[in-house]
């Protein structure tokens, strides 16, 4: 995973070229300071953690010891198999599991049906059956167009990336692209999976569509009480005397954690990157 795949910048971004000239300054970093680094690279506002993540993230930054391994998060999520939702507390995963169960059916791929072992309490089994119909009267009959789209859907929530870039035909159809900015961890989701249901069924893109990478006015407000604490830690930093040797490294995480969040969420403030780090 690369430092900065997770925002979308320039390759000349002043700020990103400043905060790299920070790491290369460091000389050899911690192997558990890099390990929160990843962390940073693995976060995402629009995930409906969001909160949970950027406050074990500012704590690992503080200890200079990663909350978690990046590699456990997401990992009741429908792309570890069928049986993933058992150790999801949320109820995301299975909720996920029985849209795609739905997807399914509408194409007829009984192959790809789930057979294992489904709740069999009377509220998630009504919720799946009333839910098929639901998908079936959304989508409508089908066509070539309609069952590409459906099958990508399901490639996507399901992430499976091979079969994904086999369906994906052109990044300038409005709807293929809403259908690949979906997923169970999303805000909005399932509302969004609905909405984007529903329109698919009529052939007509989603209006102000919530899909991943999106970002809403109470996120961004969140956000940017968090940006200037982040900011205020810097201070902080700054003024301690004499500065313990993890001070530079630590900076420096808060300048990548800066700049994410700042591209996540279009804040437009500068980076407090462009004093030196020491």
């Amino acid at each position: 995973m690369k430092a900065w795949s997770n925002i979308e910048v320039p390759g000349n971004d002043i700020e990103i070229i400043a905060i790299d000239k920070c790491e290369h300054a460091l000389g050899k970093i911690p192997r558990n300071a890099l390990k929160v680094r990843e962390l940073i690279t693995g976060f995402e506002v629009c995930h409906f953690k969001f909160r949970e993540h950027l406050q074990h993230i500012r704590n690992s930054i503080i200890l200079l010891k990663p909350y978690t391994d990046l590699r456990k998060i997401g990992s009741s999520h429908l792309r570890h198999g069928e049986n993933a939702w058992k150790s999801d507390k949320t109820g995301r995963s299975l909720t996920g599991r029985q849209y795609v169960s739905a997807l399914n059916d509408w194409l007829g791929d009984k192959a790809l049906t789930w057979t294992d072992e489904t709740p069999a309490d009377k509220d998630s089994l009504a919720y799946a059956t009333t839910l098929n119909r639901k998908v079936k009267t959304w989508l409508g009959p089908a066509n070539p167009y309609k069952t590409s789209l459906v099958s990508l859907l399901r490639a996507r929530l399901l992430w499976d990336w091979d079969a994904y870039e086999k369906l994906k035909k052109s990044d300038d159809d409005e709807l293929e692209n809403q259908v690949c900015r979906i997923d169970i961890c999303h805000y909005k989701f399932p509302k969004n999976l609905n909405s984007l249901l529903q329109a698919i069924g009529r052939n007509a893109p989603v209006k102000d569509f919530e899909g991943c990478g999106s970002c809403n006015r109470d996120i961004k407000k969140i956000v940017t009480h968090e940006y200037d604490d982040l900011t205020a830690m810097i201070d902080q930093l700054s003024r301690e005397k004499p500065a313990a040797k993890t001070t530079p490294v630590k900076k420096w995480l808060i300048f990548c954690l800066l700049k994410t969040l700042k591209a996540q969420t279009g804040l437009n403030r500068p980076v407090y990157t462009l004093t030196p780090v020491n």
